[in-house]
Parts: structure tokens; C-alpha cells; sequence
């Protein structure tokens, strides 16, 4: 395998739409295309967390600092409602019916703040994302844990109806899941939603639902309207760019949302609205950046196939692969050539999930993967 060089990083670069290139300057996260930049392991390209490589949209940046000049003022109310609206008119659902919270993060944590206090069990597909059911398991609340279908890999629903009992009170559903980028099939979790909400509180976490291109998915978000035992939670954090600003949105009946409103702590700065407000009408950069996540996602792809190695088609900005060794070890070699892959995810202890940074990047990271573990 060649020694990989700066100039090898950025061939093709000019193949770049002039658009792409504005964008490409607007984050300060490590990439191969910063002039200067060199992948260390005390300074790896980021891609562990599913964060957007591009940044907040300009768009967005210029909304916030003009949003300083009231932001000595409480309330901002008119601000939020502004907001609320066009997130009601691109669902097309009532205002009324969407609650914007400090991220997602605060939504998925309020929803297992009140399971804790009403009292009962949590059941979620394992492996899954963690911060309900982590905050559940952190303020003493039960864990059920169901086993993803092992042929397909999605959240298994006929399993989650057979582990089913009346302590259950929360069944929490991330669509697509992470660390698995599987979706479920639209009608079958339609008619799962339907079904155990008449039982208990279905919570469905759509933090990728931006990007998602398979025709079988399907928000749930028109459901939880209707259904006080429904919340559907999203997050800026992701093609927004927003994971450091923090703003998130429940959406239930305004019963549930009233609820989940008397349990939250804190509340959604100033600045933030305004740079959500232009960033949700900002599709410009939304189709950049599932653009680019696409191409990204093809390098990663190809190097893959190549090798036969298993792995997910995404529905999201990452994937997960089969490594066939321990995840510290895979970890570790990684980070020697300045990428910081994912954490592990018991108890697929021999797979690893990455998130996708620039194509750039990504063609780096394929020329690793050749280079570490391919004999």
C-alpha cells in the first residue's frame, strides 16, 4: 500500500460545485480538505458521533449573531411560534401539536423522566441509540431489552409484542435505529404504533428522518398528533449542523406535550430559534449535504464490497460493518491514522459503526481500512 500524502487527500477536489466549496468553509471540523490539516491520533478526523462535516449553514450564522442584539431579553415567544410554524407547515400538522425543546436530547430524556415518575418498565430493541434508555437506567427505571432480527438487522416488532407485559409503559423505537442504519417498513410500524399505543406510550426518535431516501419509510409524526400515547421526537443536530446549539421538537397531542412541558429544566436560547428558523428554510444547504453525505457514503461502499465485508446500506449519515475483531483493538488502529471511528456497541462488540465525513474524507478512510485490515 502507498504512503498516502496531502495531494493524494485532495485530488478531485475540483470536481467541487462552486456551492459545495462555499459550504466546505463554513466548519472548523477536521477534514483532509482544511489547508494544513494533518490526521493525528491527537487530532483525528471526527467520525464517531454522526455530526455534519459541513457545519451550520451560513444562513443559519447570520440569523444568530443578528439574534444577539434581543437576546438580553427573556421570552421570545413570537420567535418560537415562528418557528413551530414552519415546522408544522413542512409536516403538515398543526402548530399546536409541536413542542421545541434544547435539542432531542431533552425530549427523549423528559419522556423517560416521565415514565420514572408514573412508575413502570422501558422496553427498547437492543442494540439501539442510548439516551432514553440510558436516563431510564439512570433514575432507576426497569430495562427491556429485544433483540434486533438477526437476519435482517431492524428492531424487531412481532419480538417486541411477545416480550410484552403490563409493567411495560414506554416502547421506545429509533427510525431509522443507530447504530444500525435500518429503517422499519412504514405500514408494519404504522400498525405497531396503533396497536401498543392502546397498551402503552410508543416513543419513535426520527433524528436522521432528513436524510432517509427508501421509499418504505414513513414519518409517524401524522399519527402522534392524534394519540396522546404517541411522541415523535427530531433533532437540528444532524443536516442542520446544530449538534453544538441545541434545538430539538416533540411532536403529540397538546395534552402529551403539555406534560412533557411542566418536566423540562431548561429552555432553547434566543439565538438558536433564529438560527433554526433560517436553517428549516435553508433547502439549498439540506440538498448539499445529502448530496455530499451520498457520495461520501459510495467511497465508503465500494471499499466494502470490494472486500466482502458486511455492512449496512445507510439511511442516514452512517454506517455499521462487520470487523470480525474486537472494537477497542479496530478503535485503536484506526486513531494511529488520525480517524476517530465510533464507540462500542454491546453486544456487537465485533462491528464498528462510522460516521460519514467529506468524500474526501472518506476515501481516506477507505485506503485505512485497505491498509490495517485487509491482508
Amino acid at each position: 500500500m502507498r504512503e498516502l500524502t496531502r495531494r493524494d487527500w485532495l485530488k478531485g477536489t475540483s470536481s467541487l460545485a462552486a456551492a459545495g466549496l462555499v459550504y466546505a468553509t463554513t466548519a472548523q471540523a477536521q477534514s483532509v480538505t482544511v489547508r494544513g490539516y494533518t490526521p493525528t491520533r491527537a487530532n483525528p478526523i471526527r467520525m464517531s458521533s454522526n455530526e455534519n462535516p459541513y457545519g451550520v449553514p451560513r444562513s443559519a450564522q447570520s440569523a444568530m449573531t443578528k439574534a444577539f442584539s434581543s437576546s438580553h431579553l427573556y421570552g421570545g415567544r413570537g420567535d418560537r411560534q415562528a418557528l413551530r410554524q414552519i415546522i408544522a407547515d413542512q409536516n403538515g400538522i398543526p402548530a399546536e401539536n409541536i413542542f421545541i425543546a434544547g435539542g432531542s436530547k431533552e425530549v427523549l430524556k423528559v419522556g423517560a423522566l416521565m415514565i420514572a415518575l408514573e412508575g413502570g418498565t422501558v422496553m427498547a430493541a437492543n442494540p439501539t441509540y442510548h439516551d432514553l434508555v440510558r436516563y431510564s437506567d439512570w433514575v432507576g427505571t426497569t430495562l427491556k431489552w429485544v433483540d434486533v432480527d438477526q437476519e435482517t438487522m431492524t428492531t424487531d416488532l412481532d419480538a417486541m409484542r411477545a416480550a410484552y407485559t403490563d409493567e411495560v409503559k414506554l416502547i421506545y423505537l429509533c427510525n431509522p435505529n443507530n447504530p444500525i442504519p435500518t429503517i422499519l417498513e412504514k405500514n408494519k410500524l404504522r400498525e405497531f404504533c396503533l396497536e401498543m399505543s392502546q397498551k402503552c406510550m410508543v416513543f419513535v426518535d426520527e433524528a436522521y428522518h432528513e436524510f432517509v431516501t427508501d421509499p418504505n419509510y414513513e414519518s409517524m409524526a401524522s399519527l402522534a398528533v392524534n394519540n396522546d400515547n404517541i411522541i415523535v421526537s427530531r433533532t437540528a443536530s444532524k443536516i442542520h449542523g446544530f449538534a453544538g446549539v441545541r434545538v430539538g421538537f416533540a411532536f403529540s397531542t397538546p395534552a402529551t406535550l403539555a406534560k412533557m412541558n411542566q418536566r423540562v429544566t431548561g429552555t432553547v436560547a434566543t439565538p438558536a430559534i433564529h438560527g433554526a428558523i433560517a436553517a428549516y428554510q435553508d433547502h439549498e444547504f439540506m440538498d448539499f449535504i445529502k448530496r455530499k453525505n451520498q457520495e461520501a457514503l459510495q467511497e465508503v461502499y465500494k471499499v466494502f464490497e470490494k472486500h466482502n465485508v458486511r455492512h449496512f446500506k445507510s439511511n442516514s449519515n452512517f454506517t455499521f460493518f462487520h470487523t470480525g475483531i474486537d472494537f477497542a483493538e479496530v478503535k485503536d488502529r484506526f486513531l494511529n491514522h488520525g480517524i476517530d471511528v465510533g464507540r462500542p456497541f454491546p453486544p456487537y462488540l465485533d462491528w464498528a459503526r462510522v460516521s460519514i465525513a467529506k468524500p474526501e474524507d472518506m476515501v481516506y478512510f477507505a485506503e485505512v481500512y485497505e491498509k490495517e485490515f485487509v491482508s
